[in-house]
């Protein structure tokens, strides 16, 4: 199979290393980020530095590819703003479809979204067919750039949409990222639900899409929803560090979604978790 990564970073980058694997693959590989491309070239035959709104570049990207996997992401660690978020997703998006015409061979999307989507369910589960509510500019750019990918899907062409929990993994432990928290007061009380994903399991899932032809949205998180007080809890007792202290429910803080995430589809797929819930040592 001839699958183009758009956005080789975190997760396309472990997908890459996962496709590699198999004799029969052909990958394109594409980053924004000239300095990436040495690091890229012994993972894929062939590697382009491009971003995916150029129309241009992104076709030839994409020119003899029978699947696309679309994991593109905002660069840097910091909180970006809305604008960018649009310019990363919807305006990738609407290349890809602008580009459809011209590539009749490319048989499968594969996109990456994110759980965000949903809306506030006071602790119940949702799943795939739970309405979006996107609670804030950057959900509401993750839900429209949906839709405009859905209107790729025809009887020729598969699209798969994998809406991902909180990734976590090498060089992103969960130890690592929530031990600056301990023995601090945080506002509310720690009862919101929080859905964690190992970056391995990610590029799974990604594969066994590529794979099974998935044709459908599929949440892709882990077996065990954490209260975000408990896995708090849990981290700094495994460090041996202060716990974090909630200062209450209060008028004044902004409430937060909670919500218990389905992954039903994704087991009844046939995919086996590699981690079925986050670990934190």
């Amino acid at each position: 199979m001839r699958v183009t990564i758009v956005g080789c970073g975190y997760v396309g980058e472990a997908l890459a290393r996962l496709l590699g694997a198999q004799p029969q693959s052909h990958l394109t590989l594409t980053t924004t980020r000239e300095q990436r491309r040495a690091e890229l070239e012994s993972l894929g035959n062939r590697v382009l530095v491009l971003k995916a709104s150029d129309a241009p570049a992104l076709q030839q990207a994409l020119e003899s590819a029978d699947a696309a996997v679309l994991c593109m992401a905002p660069g840097g660690d910091r909180q970006v703003d809305a604008g960018v978020y649009a310019a990363t997703y919807r305006s990738s998006i609407t290349t890809v479809l602008e580009l459809l015409p011209e590539l009749p061979q490319l048989k499968q999307i594969v996109y990456t979204s994110s759980c965000g989507v949903y809306g506030d369910a006071a602790g119940g589960w949702v799943d795939e067919c739970s309405p979006v509510v996107p609670r804030d500019a950057h959900a509401e750019v993750l839900v429209e750039s949906e839709r405009l990918l859905a209107q790729a899907r025809s009887d020729q062409r598969r699209v798969c949409v994998l809406r991902l929990g909180a990734i976590y993994g090498p060089g992103r432990d969960l130890s690592r990222r929530f031990q600056a928290l301990a023995g601090t007061t945080r506002p509310g009380d720690g009862q919101n639900h929080s859905h964690w994903i190992h970056r391995d399991d990610v590029a799974g899932a990604m594969a066994a899409a590529l794979a099974g032809a998935w044709d459908q949205t599929v949440n892709v998180v882990d077996d065990q929803p954490w209260r975000v007080a408990d896995l708090l809890d849990r981290i700094c007792a495994a460090e041996e560090l202060p716990p974090v202290h909630w200062s209450g429910p209060s008028a004044d803080a902004p409430s937060l979604p909670d919500r218990r995430i389905s992954n039903r589809r994704l087991h009844s797929l046939g995919y086996p978790l590699l981690h079925p819930t986050a670990h934190y040592g």
